[in-house]
C-alpha cells in the first residue's frame, strides 16, 4: 500500500495503539485499507481522506469495543494532527471512522464513508470473514464456541452485511464471498446432522 509520509505516520501510530488487539487487529486494518485502495478509485473517492479514515477506523476499540466508532473520533483527530494530515482532510476521515460500523454510528453521508463501510464489510465475508467471526464472537461473547450455534451466528452476521453495500465493485466482490460462506454453512449443517 502506497502511503504519503503523513499516512505512514498515522499507520505507525495505529499499529502501536492496536498492538495485541485480536479483533481490530492490524492485519484487519491493513486489509480494510487495501480494499479502500481498490474500491476508492472506481468511484472517484478522495483517497487521502479515505485512507486516513480506513487506517484509523478501529482505534477506538481499545477505548471501548462496543462504541469504538464513536469514542475513537478524538484519538483519530489527535493522531492525524500529530502526523500532519492536512486539516481539510481530517473531518472527512473522522466520518469514515464513525460510519464504518454496521453495529452503530451514523449513516455514511459521503462517498469516502460509503467506500469505507463497504471495505469493512468485505472483511466480514468469505474465509477471512469466518475466521474473524469466530475471533470476534469469542472475544465479545456473542458466540459461545458451539458448532451447533455457529450457523445461526453466521447467518445473523450475513444479514447485517448482505444488500447493504454502496459501491458496484464491492457488491460484485461480495457475491463470491457470500456464496463461499453459504457453501461452508451447508457443509457444516450436513456434518452436524451426520450426513457428511
Amino acid at each position: 500500500m502506497d502511503l504519503t509520509p503523513e499516512l505512514e505516520a498515522v499507520w505507525a501510530q495505529v499499529q502501536e495503539d492496536l498492538r495485541g488487539e485480536p479483533v481490530a487487529s492490524t492485519d484487519h486494518v491493513r486489509r480494510m485499507a487495501e480494499w479502500c485502495v481498490r474500491l476508492g478509485p472506481t468511484v472517484g473517492a478522495d483517497m487521502e481522506a479515505l485512507l486516513a479514515g480506513a487506517l484509523l477506523h478501529d482505534v477506538g476499540v481499545v477505548i471501548d469495543r462496543k462504541t469504538h466508532y464513536l469514542v475513537g473520533r478524538d484519538r483519530a483527530r489527535e493522531i492525524m494532527s500529530q502526523a500532519g494530515v492536512p486539516e481539510e482532510k481530517r473531518e472527512a476521515a473522522v466520518h469514515v471512522l464513525e460510519s464504518h460500523s454496521r453495529y452503530g454510528g451514523p449513516e455514511p453521508r459521503t462517498l469516502e464513508a460509503q467506500v469505507g463501510q463497504d471495505a469493512d464489510a468485505l472483511e466480514y465475508l468469505g474465509a477471512i470473514g469466518i475466521v474473524r467471526a469466530v475471533v470476534r464472537g469469542m472475544t465479545d461473547g456473542s458466540f459461545d464456541g458451539s458448532a451447533d450455534s455457529f450457523p445461526g451466528y453466521i447467518r445473523d452476521l450475513l444479514a447485517k452485511v448482505e444488500s447493504t453495500l454502496h459501491t458496484p465493485e464491492a457488491s460484485r466482490l461480495a457475491q463470491s464471498r457470500v456464496a463461499f460462506m453459504g457453501e461452508f454453512l451447508h457443509r457444516l449443517e450436513q456434518e452436524l446432522a451426520f450426513e457428511a
